[in-house]
């Protein structure tokens, strides 16, 4: 049977794993472009150009999504709002999850494809760390997860250099930036972004419950 303690720390761990799971920052385009903007960078440092993005209301991953303008003309990145900004050290060992996929039919087979080798980055604690993903999709939605970790190949954006855990914890404590490519070359920009999350690791959660029922326990 259950002593009143140890309900009382499963409950404990159930609001605690409440809110773990509820950390998750998203954006699902449902409503509109929800502060995203469009820039020519991949990182503050970079950028002379910042406008707004197109967004469509249709059509995404389920629901909306947003672009870049097909006629923006150079390299584009869109760039994340306040939300998946600041204290973000609970992600670490997360990952994070964007969908993609070119949208202009105009081009749907286009030959000129580039396998860019930045289309994410994060900025902060004075570093930018990048990541490469496989070429968009040119006819279905795909989803990346990106481990907020070593396994993830984080490197940095001025050398090349492997991020250390370290400095991915170091990034995420204090995120300046998130950035996510809107083109698939230099001259058309119509890849789509859908459901660009940020999900803390999976066992934060089990770590929660873990210390709520040893808790639990040593009460009894």
């Amino acid at each position: 049977m259950m002593n009143k303690s140890m309900l009382t720390g499963l409950l404990a761990v159930a609001g605690l794993a409440a809110v773990a799971s509820g950390d998750v920052i998203n954006s699902s385009f449902d409503g509109g472009d929800e502060g995203w903007v469009v820039s020519d960078g991949a990182n503050q440092a970079e950028e002379s150009v910042s406008g707004t993005p197109v967004f469509y209301p249709a059509d995404g991953n389920d629901g909306g999504f947003i672009s870049a303008p097909i006629d923006w003309g150079t390299q584009s990145f869109l760039v994340a709002p306040a939300p998946f900004l600041g204290d973000q050290a609970d992600k670490f060992g997360g990952a994070v999850e964007v969908d993609r996929r070119h949208i202009d039919p105009r081009f749907s087979v286009d030959p000129l494809q580039f396998d860019y080798d930045v289309d994410v980055t994060l900025s902060g604690a004075g570093m930018t760390l990048a990541i490469g993903l496989d070429p968009v999709s040119l006819d279905a939605w795909e989803s990346f997860s990106i481990s907020l970790d070593e396994a993830g190949g984080w490197f940095h954006l001025d050398t090349n250099v492997a991020a250390t855990d370290a400095e991915i914890l170091a990034v995420l404590g204090d995120m300046t930036d998130l950035r996510v490519r809107g083109n698939i070359n230099d001259r058309i920009n119509s890849i789509g972004v859908d459901n660009v999350m940020l999900v803390p690791t999976p066992g934060s959660i089990a770590l929660l419950a873990f210390a709520g029922l040893a808790a639990g326990r040593r009460r009894r």
